[in-house]
């Protein structure tokens, strides 16, 4: 039986013909190390293939077959070819490289060429001259001089490697002097043909999120106002004065720091704790903050300060003589003072230098970052800068070793550095720089394997890496540009290289060992074949700082910031929506990952939020349930809540257990948060031999003077609100088919009221995503529909953007369907005086009003690229004014009190009150807000810095209310705000009407 053996080292496996490890193909020699220290490269394994199928063939014997033979001949004279055939089976990875091996029985100075041919994939061992196959092919690798008794060894690494694949290769050759080759029926099987793979995968490695390009000037430095350690084994010692701190686990010692930070004017984007080691570890302490008052001069053991919370950061090997970080920002966001605490996590400690050590320059430092240097904008256009940053992968990376000075590295998905056995890295960047001033310049790296002491980085001359080995490397200048200290597994490393990248053009990198605990970074192959994940290559990242421009057009004070609120933690936090309360504050739901670094798509806490009027918090309730996945909020005109949302399974949320299955909630809580009443509905569907349980979403909420739930959203097969089942007009999910809607009325109290189905007959189905209800109680819902959907009034033909409205007792009164396919809603809103506005986009051609609209590539054959428009319906449904933005989709739509709209968008443009925003790529996804009179009119327009482009909006009686998230720095009105643990935090702000 033939085996494979997995590990992190190299594994071997021969997937045909059971045969034995060649010499060169290597195994796994490394020796377990604790689970925290363990060297964790790629898993990479030599897979070893045999032969399937080989033979050749004559032209002067035309009719034989020689698929029998033990040899193969290639020659000119008399004319010999030969074929052979791998078949690969499940590989354990990607492959990286592939070696062909063949056995010269009789060597040749010029030895055969091997080609991949498309045209030659049906032979077999009996072909002959005459029966060969055809074949276009192209040369892959040439053999050279072949010595008798030696193995060839070509390189076929540009074949296409997949999943049972059957790998075929032709050999030729290019001059009378031929090679006899040892064939798959050669007695002595050690001889026989061999495609040895390197397979590579990477899937124990997490890639944490880079920490962001600062956007701030150099870093302050602060020195502790008082450091020591303690020791369990000598708990009424006194360490204060020492020269040194140790950290253990065993016997138990910690470290204590405090510092004192002051006279920053900006926010901080980053801290970072250097501690210098005069003695090294396997594995190093975690950091905490502490909390209790205590005095180096008098703390002991018996007296020391309690850790808080979980650990900031975790060493893992540290050299000594080398310094350490640990990143503490999210401890230290301002002025202040900040205890910290090291606390060994094994038996093997460390030694740091104290501040009372004699050299200053390895004292321990706090090491703080603040934005940038920022005033809030005072003029007309709230002129600002901003700063952006690109990135430029390597164009070329490969390493090269002393123990394989002929090897060729530069498909492998690792990138070596290391002093013994030596090997060294290099990478090679194009680079083309925009005209904004540059700010800062980074090599970014992602560390596999984590080190005590990192590689020096220098410039060195261009290199291809193709042909790049020990003896042809390119040259390494003479200083170096920055030294790693200690490195961490699976986490990003940088080298500021501000000084060098000044001009477009090519940059060459040598990464030089400074010790013999080597390490290995992610290389471009890593990320292009996939192995470990986007954005994992080795980058260059210039960050920029844009010119003046102007972020708002208008009359102020309309659209400018009356306060800005930022919220979150150590996990991710995600806006949702937000809805206004009656006393001017407002309602927001948001999801918090319940793992650090999940996807947004796994099980969230979905938390509903009361703010009070000037975004302070009210209360706040957390729903954990498995399978709750809440969409929507709303606050009732007595200050209760109500969220809807989509689950599985039966979750409680306090009031019981929904029904078993698939389906929607309502969720009423009071003014305080506490759970009212739930309403939970299923969708279903019965064949002759199953009960499908069918998904439902819910894409609006809205209510009225009542306190009514007013619900839409899509469901399949049936439902039952409360009036027995209700049909979609499709069954149950398949294909590219798309769902039905519903339109769902519940009383205060949860009693059912009445309900409807907007059923389209064409694949993509109707979808109601919008619903907003006016003074007079109708029920306004806006979506996409598709052909044949009666609202109320018969089916009608036309599909796109629809309009339509019902009364409060759900009677239909009008609907207007926009006919363009290629188009969406973004929200509709009722003005003070009955019209009704809505905003989408689309692609394509329709008439509004009398008039013809047509998209900006109206006839490509899904719409080419979207417009915005932004249009009024009068109260009784006929059409009143539209506006059309030349690729400028809008995201959502609000009305104010005194009929303003006001929408979100991507990007600035000129609305007629002159241009803003930078001009540029990175700003076509820059958050933007405008708002229009009750005629469409301009007002005011706002391009603001990073923040998710998706925001929420909701209008209050004194302004308008934005929700929305952010992952990197982002400045508003000269303040930076800087997220937690580098993961996504709230800001919400309001601006004033």
């Amino acid at each position: 039986m033939c085996t494979r053996d997995r590990g992190l080292g190299v594994a071997l496996a021969v997937l045909s013909g059971c045969g034995t490890a060649q010499d060169g193909t290597g195994s796994s020699t490394d020796v377990p190390e604790s689970p925290r220290t363990q060297r964790a490269e790629l898993m990479t394994q030599t897979v070893t293939v045999e032969a399937a199928a080989d033979t050749h063939v004559v032209a002067t014997t035309p009719t034989t077959s020689y698929g029998s033979s033990p040899t193969m001949e290639v020659d000119l004279s008399p004319e010999s070819q030969a074929y052979l055939k791998f078949y690969l089976g499940d590989l354990p990875g990607t492959v990286t490289a592939a070696k062909l091996r063949l056995f010269a029985l009789d060597g040749s100075g010029n030895g055969p060429q091997v080609s991949d041919p498309p045209g030659a994939r049906n032979w077999n061992e009996t072909d002959t001259w005459n029966t060969r196959p055809t074949w276009d092919g192209w040369v892959i690798a040439n053999a050279g001089a072949v010595a008798s008794g030696t193995w060839m060894e070509l390189d076929v690494t540009r074949t296409h490697f997949y999943d049972n694949a059957h790998i075929n290769y032709y050999l030729s050759a290019d001059s009378t002097d031929g090679v006899t080759i040892a064939s798959s029926e050669h007695p002595d099987p050690a001889l026989r043909p061999r495609l040895v793979l390197t397979v590579e995968s990477g899937e124990d490695h997490p890639i944490p999120v880079p920490p962001p390009l600062l956007a701030s000037g150099p870093a302050v430095s602060f020195a502790p106002v008082a450091d020591t350690f303690v020791a369990e084994d000598a708990p009424g010692a006194v360490n204060g004065a020492s020269a040194s701190l140790t950290a253990d686990g065993s016997p138990r010692q910690e470290v204590h720091l405090r510092f004192s930070v002051q006279g920053l004017t900006e926010t901080v984007q980053r801290a970072v704790l250097r501690l210098h080691a005069s003695g090294g570890t396997e594995d190093g302490p975690a950091v905490y903050a502490t909390q209790g008052n205590w005095s180096e001069s008098s703390v002991t053991w018996s007296s020391r300060p309690a850790k808080v919370g979980q650990p900031l950061g975790d060493a893992q090997v540290i050299a000594s003589g080398v310094s350490v970080e640990y990143d503490v920002t999210d401890l230290v966001r301002g002025n202040g003072e900040y205890s910290l605490g090291l606390y060994g996590t094994s038996g093997d400690g460390v030694t740091f230098q104290s501040r009372e050590a004699t050299d200053a320059s390895r004292r321990p430092q706090l090491l703080v970052w603040t934005g940038a240097p920022k005033a809030a904008p005072t003029d007309a256009c709230l002129t600002r800068t901003e700063f952006f940053s690109r990135v430029s992968y390597a164009s070329d990376d490969t390493y090269v070793t002393q123990e394989s000075p002929a090897g060729k590295f530069n498909t492998q998905a690792s990138l070596r550095v290391d002093a013994e056995p030596r090997a060294e890295s290099f990478l090679r960047f194009h680079v083309t720089l925009a005209p904004e001033r540059i700010h800062r310049v980074v090599l970014r790296l992602f560390a596999l394997d984590a080190t005590g002491n990192g590689p020096r980085l220098y410039q060195a001359s261009t290199f291809d890496g193709a042909v790049t080995d020990w003896d042809h490397r390119p040259a390494s200048m003479a200083n170096p540009l920055g030294d790693l200290g200690a490195v961490a597994r699976d986490s990003w490393v940088e080298y500021d290289v501000t000084s060098l990248v000044t001009r477009s053009g090519e940059y060459a990198f040598s990464l030089l060992p400074d010790s013999t605990d080597g390490t290995s970074f992610a290389s471009y192959e890593a990320m292009y074949e996939g192995i470990l994940g986007g954005g994992v290559a080795p980058q260059l990242v210039v960050l920029y700082e844009t010119g003046s421009f102007c972020s708002y057009r208008g009359t102020q004070p309309s659209g400018t910031t009356a306060w800005t609120r930022q919220s979150g933690g150590p996990l991710a936090e995600r806006s949702r929506h937000v809805a206004s309360a009656p006393d001017g504050g407002f309602a927001a739901l948001s999801t918090v990952e319940q793992a650090p670094g999940t996807s947004p798509w796994a099980e969230q806490t979905d938390v509903v939020t009361l703010h009070r009027a000037d975004g302070s918090v009210a209360w706040t309730r957390d729903f954990a349930q498995p399978g709750l996945d809440l969409r929507r909020v709303v606050v009732t005109s007595l200050g209760n809540v109500l969220v809807a949302g989509s689950y599985h399974g039966a979750p409680d949320l306090g009031k019981g257990a929904l029904p078993q299955g698939s389906g929607m909630v309502v969720v009423k809580l009071t003014p305080s948060g506490a759970v009212d009443w739930t309403r939970g509905f299923v969708a279903w569907f019965d064949t002759y031999d199953e009960h499908i349980n069918n998904p439902m979403d819910v894409f609006d909420l809205a209510t009225d003077a009542h306190g009514s739930a007013i619900v839409v959203g899509t469901f399949w097969g049936y439902t039952d609100f409360g009036a027995g089942p209700l049909y979609s007009g499709k069954p149950y999910p398949y294909d590219d088919d798309y769902p039905n809607s519903f339109l769902l009325k519940l009383q205060w109290d949860g009693a059912h009221l009445w309900s409807k189905a907007l059923k389209a007959t064409t694949l993509r189905g109707t979808r109601a995503s919008h619903v907003v209800v006016d003074a007079e109680e109708n029920i306004i819902v806006g979506g996409w529909a598709g052909a044949n959907t009666d609202f109320g009034g018969g089916a009608g033909p036309g599909s796109g953007p629809f309009v339509a409205r019902w009364t409060a007792s759900g009677t239909y009164t009008w609907h207007r369907v926009i006919p363009v396919w290629w188009s969406d809603l973004a929200g509709v809103g009722v003005l003070p005086d009955g019209r009704v506005a809505f905003a989408g986009h689309f692609g394509g051609r329709f008439t509004f009003a009398g008039q013809s609209y047509a998209s900006s590539d109206p006839d490509d054959y899904e719409g080419g690229s979207r417009d915005g428009f932004l249009g009024l319906l009068s109260e009784t449904g006929q059409d009143v004014a539209l506006r059309q933005f030349a690729l400028r989709p809008f995201n959502d739509l609000v009305v104010d009190a005194a009929g303003t709209l006001v929408t979100s968008r991507s990007g600035g443009s000129d609305l007629g009150l002159g241009a803003v925003g930078w001009t540029g790529d990175e700003w076509a996804d820059r958050p933007a807000l405008a708002a229009f009179g009750p005629d469409l009119e301009a007002r005011w327009v706002r391009v603001l810095d990073k923040l998710d482009p998706w925001m929420q909006l909701t209008a209050t009686p004194d302004g308008l209310v934005v929700s929305g998230h952010f992952r990197e720095p982002v400045e508003m009105d000269g303040t930076w705000f800087t997220p937690m643990a580098r993961r996504e935090d709230l800001l919400r702000f309001k601006l004033r009407p």
